[in-house]
């Protein structure tokens, strides 16, 4: 089916609007995007007001810079309600592991994983679980966690599509040491224990590449707890929104990135490490100081993320609020003693 984007000459929101729209045309293939001039449209039948217009093959338009979330809800609507999840093997081919193993390869291994969906909040293992599998998340978000000794949520990994977690069970892990949990819905494939054991057997640069993944999760929450030692808690949140706009972020064409994914305060304080009253104090600090916004669908957005920076942040802070507070009033002296 074709998707029909119709672009001006010199418009600064095609290219974005083109990027978009072929990311979900991807989301599986089965989609083609076709460019053209705005020009054009009355020769092929559209009546075309402005650009960038995406035109879907049931008459369904969006004008202006498509939005990522409304692109995804059109095109499913258009496969139908209770269309199966996308092919298996595409999905494998997009996971970080998998990333340069031959098509002919994944093709071969795809029968070992089998595919589960979660719901919002729905727990995908928890702590003391034998670790008996591994998953490729497909579609969603999942969130690691631990809990201390007094039941307090320690977030440790927030994974995006492509991401693999509970392989420490491939090396060490008899009994799950973590938490996992679907943030939205979530589309896992898992591999049993045994079957991913024996592939790697077979293929050990995959190996090498579990291997990697967990020293790269492994470095991300030293380097969480490091900050949540000696940095301040705005300087904490800083720190996470800026990792979230690396991992889940997206370019906006004011220049703005935001994160697409919508985390509530309480999910953001575990990952600072503070309570959720003083997460949202320091979130309407940033919003004050117009370092953050949320944008009509509720996705956190920073204008500027270079102002984010350490040096930076303190200063515009204190610039916008820090004179704001009031000095305490002190008692009168007293000349009794």
């Amino acid at each position: 089916m074709e998707l029909i984007l119709y672009v001006a000459r010199h418009c600064p929101f095609s290219p974005l609007a083109l990027e978009r729209l072929q990311r979900v045309a991807q989301e599986p293939p089965g989609f083609e995007v076709v460019v053209r001039d705005v020009e054009q449209a009355s020769n092929c039948g559209h009546q075309v007001a402005a650009t960038p217009t995406v035109i879907f093959p049931n008459g369904t338009r969006i004008v202006g810079t498509p939005d990522i979330g409304r692109l995804r809800r059109v095109v499913a609507s258009l496969r139908g309600q209770g269309v199966s999840m996308p092919n298996k093997v595409w999905y494998l081919e997009q996971s970080r592991l998998f990333k340069g193993v031959p098509l002919a390869e994944i093709e071969h291994m795809a029968h070992l994983f089998h595919e589960y969906d979660y719901a919002p909040k729905r727990l995908i293992f928890g702590e003391g679980d034998l670790g008996d599998a591994v998953y490729l998340l497909k579609v969603g978000h999942v969130r690691l966690y631990r809990l201390t000794e007094d039941g307090k949520e320690i977030s440790l990994a927030v994974l995006g599509p492509g991401d693999v977690f509970g392989e420490l069970a491939l090396f060490e892990e008899m009994r799950r040491s973590t938490f996992a949990e679907a943030l939205d819905q979530a589309h896992v494939c898992a591999a049993s224990i045994d079957d991913f054991t024996q592939l790697m057997v077979h293929r050990p640069q995959l190996t090498m590449m579990v291997a990697r993944e967990i020293a790269r999760r492994r470095t991300e929450a030293e380097t969480r707890i490091a900050g949540m030692t000696y940095a301040s808690v705005k300087g904490r949140l800083a720190a996470v929104i800026q990792h979230l706009l690396e991992e889940h972020g997206e370019d906006l064409t004011d220049g703005g990135r935001r994160i697409v994914l919508r985390l509530s305060h309480q999910e953001l304080a575990n990952l600072v490490g503070t309570s959720r009253e003083t997460c949202t104090l320091e979130l309407g600090r940033l919003q004050r100081a117009g370092l953050i916004t949320y944008d009509q669908e509720r996705y956190l957005v920073v204008p500027h993320p270079e102002r984010l920076q350490p040096g930076t942040l303190e200063r515009v802070l204190h610039a916008i609020v820090g004179t704001a507070t009031p000095a305490i009033p002190q008692p009168a002296a007293s000349g009794t003693h």
